[in-house]
């Protein structure tokens, strides 16, 4: 259960940075949020393989 928490948890993170990446006017704070998105991303589909593997 704590795995689904987290992964909930890092694809509110991704999606919180995703919406200050678009709402920033500096290009490259946008791409650094960005790029941290898209660690949120992984990060939260690794959490969702890891809960759904038998065992």
């Amino acid at each position: 259960m704590d795995q689904i928490r987290d992964s909930i948890y890092y694809e509110q993170l991704a999606r919180v940075a995703r919406l200050k990446a678009n709402a920033s006017e500096d290009p490259f704070l946008s791409r650094r949020l960005r790029e941290a998105a898209v660690r949120h991303e992984q990060k939260a589909r690794k959490l969702k393989r890891a809960e759904q593997e038998p065992g």
